[in-house]
């Protein structure tokens, strides 16, 4: 392999990531507005709502907090963990997303049933592992 191959696979290598569904992450990261998707990842499902960076470290720090006793130790918690979606509340022209964040998420395999079965989750994962997507969430019996 000659030197100008490499350089060309280590670009494509580099971008592998989806600029529509990037494009879709900054709409959500700029604002309140969140949607049902679903996001093929490692041969798995993974469905619920699109969010923003800023709403997912919100709901993920509330969520862990509560496991938490005293209203005080809870709000320091609360309070970290919103401190990570600062970054996504500047004024900066946003760069592409290297995260996509997911409220109520549930996990699809092959046999259709949502894992977990009874709730939703927070989920966050890389969009280079995202090989592709569909608007709208599934729900068990869907698949």
């Amino acid at each position: 392999m000659n030197d100008k191959s490499k350089d060309i696979t280590s670009v494509i290598r580099i971008d592998d990531k989806d600029w529509f569904l990037q494009n879709l992450i900054n709409m959500v990261n700029s604002g309140e507005l969140k949607f049902g998707i679903t996001l093929n990842v490692g041969g798995f499902l993974v469905s619920g709502n699109l969010i923003g960076g800023k709403h997912y470290f919100e709901g993920f720090g509330a969520d862990f907090a509560s496991g938490f006793s005293g209203d005080e130790v809870e709000d320091e918690i609360k309070n970290a963990f919103a401190k990570n979606g600062e970054i996504y509340s500047s004024e900066e022209e946003p760069s592409p997303p290297i995260y996509v964040h997911i409220e109520d998420a549930k996990f699809f395999n092959t046999n259709g049933a949502p894992i977990p079965e009874n709730k939703g989750v927070w989920w966050r994962g890389r969009v280079s592992e995202v090989s592709g997507f569909s608007l709208g969430s599934l729900s068990e019996g869907d698949t």
